[in-house]
């Protein structure tokens, strides 16, 4: 495709883990100062939020669409720095994002390792992330994470939801906080044929819990949201 004159010209490499997009930047993208990936992020969130709207709303994303920007390591004997983003804002970890992350550093040679079990240090918003790939020659076959420590805020609360009356629930913290209920608890089954009242009803449970309870990380303010809602049976 010709890029018109005067366009910005970003290009990106398209992965996938299980089914989950993951949109990489490799280059386009201005200077992101910052000497860590949290102030990175909020940079880019100030200064460049049309890059993201851009990028992962339609035409060129659509509403599941998730991005990752790659920085150069910003601790010591770190490999490199990633945060992440959305069609909605940005997130501070994300699972599928790091293991594409680590076949893309490591086939493209952006990172060098050698071994069959090379082990990466990334820079992640919530804290560095360990990660260890599982290669044959040099196709990267599997992956596997060591996420910052995790905790919980909240135990045993209730809350009430428009819809769906008194929710009791428990909030933790494993790189991002999620609020956890149980499906049964609401009349629903974790299966394909509840999947539409699950999501209508895991947003509503998220948004009762934002607006009834303070969510605050123990360090960095950052870091104090509440991402989504985990039903467990």
């Amino acid at each position: 495709m010709d890029i018109k004159e005067g366009w910005h010209k970003i290009t990106t490499v398209e992965m996938h883990t299980g089914g989950e997009p993951l949109r990489i930047y490799t280059s386009g993208l201005p200077d992101i100062p910052g000497k860590n990936i949290l102030e990175k992020r909020r940079y880019f969130r100030d200064h460049l939020d049309h890059i993201r709207r851009g990028t992962m709303f339609e035409p060129r994303g659509h509403a599941d669409m998730y991005g990752a920007v790659v920085t150069e390591p910003l601790s010591e004997g770190s490999d490199f720095g990633a945060f992440f983003l959305h069609n909605e804002g940005y997130s501070s970890m994300c699972g599928h994002a790091i293991i594409a992350l680590t076949k893309f550093v490591l086939e493209t040679g952006i990172v060098e390792k050698e071994g069959e079990e090379p082990v990466l240090k990334i820079d992640a918003p919530p804290g560095r992330i360990i990660a260890k790939a599982y290669r044959k020659g040099k196709t990267v076959e599997k992956v596997s994470f060591l996420n910052v420590p995790s905790f919980v805020l909240l135990r045993d609360e209730v809350v009430e939801v428009p819809g769906l009356g008194k929710v009791g629930f428990d909030l933790a913290y494993g790189g991002a906080f999620y609020v956890f209920c149980e499906a049964e608890s609401l009349g629903l089954k974790l299966d394909e044929s509840h999947y539409h009242r699950l999501i209508d009803a895991g947003r509503k449970i998220k948004h009762a819990v934002m607006d009834a309870f303070e969510i605050k990380h123990p360090f960095e303010e950052d870091l104090s949201f509440l991402y989504g809602t985990i039903f467990t049976a």
